[in-house]
């Protein structure tokens, strides 16, 4: 019985010990990180609460996803007005911009936008779009994009040949001078035009007057014409 009761005696202070230390190592555990995951759990909870209340749609604004894309418009143009048009997410109003100066407001229908607007300068023109919500003050700017306002016609020098021209020859030379980034046509048919503005060409003839109509047009349509008349004759 003496061997017995030692044992169980022994037994008994072993899982005690091992309670005691499984007990000490939970206490240090939770006072170093239990507290911690607590608080930050119920923060995280409280910040879910706010959140809803704050939206009525459970998400908080300056989280909400916003975006504006304006369709580019043409580089160069030679109206005055342009029609202005994108699409925007979680916007409803947009006012565009001429020349850092607002120019009009319009609704967003649908996230689609469409406006014209009037008032574009001869040159360069900056234009830009500022997207907007009536639910919340959030608000933003597109891209800048310019437009160039040309009006004014081509220029176009034809050094020969000379209006009423009489002539032998059954092919004669084109020849002349236009602006930078201009077309030639003589005759409908196109012409090369070079770095500055020179063009030439041969054109055939048929026997008695013909009608050569030369045309100069520039990147937004703007065209400047000469007709002259050239008179073919094997005897001359």
């Amino acid at each position: 019985m003496t061997r017995l009761t030692d044992h169980e005696r022994k037994q008994f202070a072993y899982k005690s010990i091992f309670l005691i230390g499984l007990t000490l190592a939970f206490i240090i555990f939770l006072l170093s990180f239990g507290f911690k995951l607590i608080i930050n759990g119920s923060l995280f909870i409280n910040q879910l609460a706010n959140g809803s209340k704050n939206s009525p749609d459970g998400i908080k604004s300056e989280q909400a996803l916003t975006s504006i894309l304006v369709d580019p418009p043409p580089s160069a143009t030679s109206s005055s007005s342009l029609l202005v048009t994108g699409s925007t997410v979680n916007f409803d109003a947009v006012e565009i911009y001429l020349n850092a100066e607002k120019i009009t407001e319009g609704p967003v229908v649908g996230d689609i936008f469409s406006e014209e607007i009037t008032g574009l300068e001869k040159g360069e023109n900056r234009i830009y779009v500022i997207a907007k919500s009536k639910k919340s003050k959030d608000t933003k700017k597109s891209p800048e994009f310019t437009v160039l306002l040309k009006t004014e016609k081509p220029k176009l020098e034809v050094s020969q040949p000379n209006d009423n021209t009489k002539t032998n020859k059954q092919e004669i030379k084109i020849e002349g001078k236009t602006d930078k980034e201009t077309y030639i046509k003589v005759n409908g048919q196109p012409v090369v035009v070079d770095s500055q503005g020179a063009f030439q060409t041969l054109l055939k003839l048929n026997d008695g007057d013909n009608s050569i109509e030369i045309i100069a047009e520039d990147i937004v349509g703007n065209q400047e014409k000469k007709t002259l008349k050239v008179t073919y004759s094997k005897d001359d």
